[in-house]
């Protein structure tokens, strides 16, 4: 479902474990020559092997700003109750060669009149070291704070600390994490907020801002794991045409989850909105889209929706399957 553009052929030219279960891969043309320029936050959507055999594709966020350097630099958490596409990531050795797509930005810096705010959760650390390293190199001031569960378990510790970043481990209780009312505090003209993580904290993080007064358009968020519940989030009624369902999502449920629930089994992968597996044709309606697959073109035609993460924009949908 996305626009066409050619692939790269990528070489893994090092692989380095970061803790028990994030490891990094520095990845390179696989014919000597010049990789695409990205800007942070950027990822590359890797094609990944799952354990079918099906060929899926993965979102990973560049670590390292672009220099001029020919590599890419992304780093990959192995999930053990996900699909597989993290499994076989990290058996990857140097010399591997894979394909992506080229970098795409879902997830921009915007640097505004005053010091971004960069908030990391997990391995949501990947974009936001990127967009650090740039306003470093820069000679541009930020504040940097980054939660995890554990020392053990943080990538990329001493580059944060190296940064000036705050960096909490919790232990898994979010009541030990970020102190989110005193980092959020006082909302400033110009300030852009960036945070990406678990699910739980992105939408913590979102909430909180909300709540002290950020307007909207300086919170910029990228989660790995679905997407947001957003304000005004209301239930919408599904007609399913092929099928003759009628069905209903409340606003705690995702569209995929309600149409696996009616016995339908729909094609998914990701449900995170990055592979476009689970695309399938709007009949009537308006969808609201929150995914990070389809093109700006194709979102605004509005004739294909990806269920896994997008809802509606009207009371009722009609989808052809």
């Amino acid at each position: 479902m996305k626009e066409a553009d050619a692939m790269l052929e990528l070489v893994v030219a090092a692989v380095k474990p970061l803790t028990p279960t994030i490891t990094s891969f520095v990845l390179r043309d696989a014919r000597g020559g010049a990789l695409p320029p990205f800007a942070p936050g950027a990822h590359l959507g890797v094609q990944v092997v799952q354990p079918n055999g099906r060929t899926g594709q993965r979102a990973y966020s560049l670590v390292a700003p672009h220099t001029g350097e020919d590599c890419y630099e992304i780093a990959v958490l192995r999930e053990p109750q996900g699909a597989g596409g993290s499994a076989w990531m990290h058996g990857l050795a140097q010399g591997a060669v894979i394909a992506t797509h080229p970098p795409r930005n879902d997830f921009a810096l915007h640097k505004g009149s005053a010091p971004p705010l960069l908030i990391a959760g997990g391995i949501g650390i990947t974009p936001l070291l990127c967009m650090a390293r740039a306003l470093a190199a820069e000679g541009l001031p930020f504040d940097f704070h980054y939660a995890t569960r554990s020392e053990e378990s943080t990538a990329y510790l001493h580059e944060v600390r190296a940064l000036g970043g705050h960096v909490v481990h919790d232990g898994g209780d979010p009541s030990r994490g970020l102190a989110l009312n005193a980092v959020l505090a006082r909302p400033q003209p110009g300030r852009h907020l960036h945070v990406c993580g678990p699910r739980g904290m992105v939408q913590a993080v979102v909430d909180t801002a909300r709540a002290l007064g950020w307007p909207d358009d300086h919170v910029h968020c990228e989660l790995f794991a679905g997407a947001l519940e957003q304000t005004g989030d209301t239930a919408f009624e599904v007609r399913t045409l092929r099928s003759g369902k009628t069905l209903t999502v409340s606003p705690q449920q995702s569209l995929l989850d309600v149409l696996i629930a009616a016995g339908l089994d729909p094609l998914y992968d990701c449900r995170q909105g990055d592979c476009g597996v689970c695309a399938v044709d709007v009949v009537e309606g308006i969808p609201d889209h929150r995914d990070h697959n389809l093109s700006e073109r194709e979102k605004a035609e509005g004739r294909t929706l990806c269920t896994c993460v997008s809802r509606a924009k009207t009371p009722h949908l009609v989808l052809d399957i």
